[in-house]
């Protein structure tokens, strides 16, 4: 029997290591009659170490493909995550303008209920006001009947000269009536221009409150766009609820002196606002753009 000598070989193509074979070949024997090649006793071994480099050879080239969509899908995840971090960070902070906008969302609600109790307490004084001129009303009344009772018994009286004591004493009485009666129209004049001035105050609390209840920014209300966040659709006014920017009501954006679209308020504070674009209104090619001029749509509807 002939021994069969195996030696490996390395398969490398284009630099890289694809796998390892075996050669095996039987040692040819001299001493035999019949000379045969070493290779054609075992074909066998030859092909199997063909097919094994093939397969390794196409299982590299596999791999290599791949490695290279690998790498692909790598970044993609990698870009993913970057995005989401930004869209997380985002979120958080629109999380908390939501909360200080409600925050100031319940100031604005405190201070619309102490305007009330304002509105209330003058009411209350007016009437206290209304009520004391009409006492004061009724007691120049009073006093004018007695004027009037003391100069008919002046005419009743007869002999002028044995009752001027009484018609002395009358007339110190009238003059004295006379008195009382300026000074209680002093008075009256008095109530009434406090009364005047408790109305003025009654009614601009009350103009201010329907204001704010009505959902409509004040009419003297004028600011500008300060920022748009295109990607969220968010218009930030550069003005709030202190400059009469009303949470709810539509503004309209001006721009050349014509209106170029309307907005939504949807959130406000002492000195900001947001509001979401009505794409109904937008005009055709046109958009919103930061230091656009944001009146109430009421009065862009009358021409200021």
């Amino acid at each position: 029997m002939q021994a069969i000598e195996c030696k490996s070989q390395l398969l490398i193509e284009n630099n890289s290591f694809f796998g390892e074979f075996s050669d095996c070949r039987m040692a040819a024997n001299t001493d035999s009659l019949f000379q045969t090649p070493p290779y054609d006793k075992h074909p066998m071994v030859n092909t199997l170490g063909t097919l094994t480099a093939i397969v390794l050879a196409f299982s590299a080239f596999v791999a290599y493909k791949n490695k290279g969509e690998f790498v692909i899908q790598v970044a993609a995840v990698e870009k993913q995550n970057a995005d989401k971090t930004v869209n997380t960070k985002t979120f958080n902070g629109l999380v908390d303008d939501i909360a200080k906008l409600e925050a100031t969302q319940q100031e604005a609600i405190g201070k619309r209920d102490g305007l009330r109790a304002e509105v209330e307490k003058q009411t209350a004084a007016n009437d206290a006001v209304q009520a004391e001129i009409d006492n004061k009303q009724k007691e120049l009344d009073s006093t004018k009947n007695e004027v009037a009772d003391a100069q008919e018994k002046l005419k009743e009286l007869g002999d002028l000269e044995e009752l001027a004591p009484k018609i002395e004493r009358l007339q110190a009485s009238i003059a004295e009536l006379k008195g009382q009666v300026a000074t209680l129209n002093t008075e009256i004049e008095r109530l009434r221009g406090e009364k005047t001035s408790t109305g003025q105050v009654l009614v601009a609390a009350k103009t201010k409150q329907s204001q704010m209840t009505s959902g409509q920014s004040f009419p003297t209300m004028k600011t500008t766009i300060r920022s748009i966040d295109r990607r969220l659709g968010i218009v930030t006014l550069a003005a709030g609820i202190r400059s009469g920017v009303i949470g709810g009501s539509r503004v309209a954006v001006i721009r050349g002196g014509e209106k170029i679209a309307e907005l939504n308020v949807k959130a406000v504070s002492a000195n900001l606002a947001t509001a979401d674009v009505i794409q109904s209104s937008l005009q055709e090619g046109v958009d919103v753009a930061p230091g656009d001029i944001v009146i109430p749509v009421e009065s862009a509807t009358s021409g200021n």
